[in-house]
């Protein structure tokens, strides 16, 4: 049987809909604006600011999931579902930010790949960029402060940088760069599908910048991120250097090693 759903969004009268799945599950999407690069072709690339530009006005719009029939039906309150939303309609962002003004090629990652997206040539040049897309929830009990994203794992690719190893569409040691756009949000169980997650802040940094020394969940091999929210946006993380970052890591994940 063919299962066909819409994601809805709030006052969104188009959209660009795209095959998903081997069920062919349709999503329906509001369409992102671009304006044209204007900028010259031998400045700088800055992805920092680029990403962070296309995030500035990223908001929770979902309504519902609407069958063939039209009928709505609720988003499931479950952390992962709201994650997949968030990459899903974030990598849509980052792919049309990656064909207008990179003009590069684009990779994106399976599910249980590193990184969602692989970005390289085109007017970045030899250099090829990992953008990860993670989430993590205010935490109403401790103001100031938000669940540990998961940076990734801290064994296997991380461990042999240069090898290609399962996890990681290449040799991790191939990346010149690795960011995270991470989006923190308000969580409410009670609520309906859109007002479910609100007050949604980006934010936009190579990934030893927001990391931790602590795993992401218990004893596992996942690099987890610092909590305090003013620390994320300024990229306060507790390494001086991305050396001193891969260096304590990988010492973590030899414990991993089979």
């Amino acid at each position: 049987m063919s299962l066909c759903y819409y994601f809805v969004h709030l006052d969104t009268h188009q959209c660009n809909k795209s095959i998903h799945d081997s069920r062919h599950l349709l999503l329906c999407m509001a369409p992102v604006k671009f304006v044209s690069d204007t900028r010259s072709k031998g400045e700088k690339v800055d992805v920092k600011r680029d990403l962070e530009k296309i995030f500035e006005d990223f908001r929770w719009t979902i309504k519902g999931i609407v069958d063939k029939n039209r009928k709505i039906h609720p988003i499931p309150k479950i952390p992962q579902v709201v994650t997949g939303i968030f990459e899903l309609f974030g990598k849509e962002k980052i792919i049309q930010l990656a064909k207008k003004k990179y003009q590069c090629k684009i990779i994106e990652g399976g599910s249980r790949e590193y990184p969602d997206i692989t970005l390289f040539g085109g007017r970045l040049g030899r250099k090829k960029i990992a953008v990860e897309i993670k989430t993590a929830r205010r935490d109403p009990e401790r103001p100031g402060r938000t669940s540990r994203m998961s940076l990734g794992s801290c064994a296997g690719y991380f461990l042999h940088p240069n090898k290609k190893m399962a996890g990681c569409r290449f040799p991790y040691g191939s990346y010149s760069e690795h960011w995270v756009v991470g989006c923190i949000y308000d969580w409410d169980e009670s609520a309906d599908s859109l007002g479910m997650v609100s007050n949604v802040e980006v934010i936009v940094h190579p990934k030893w910048k927001i990391a931790s020394r602590s795993t992401a969940t218990g004893d596992t091999a996942a690099i987890g991120s610092i909590v305090d929210i003013s620390d994320l946006r300024g990229g306060k993380g507790e390494f001086a250097s991305e050396k001193e970052f891969e260096d304590y890591w990988r010492n973590r994940g030899s414990r991993y090693q089979r």
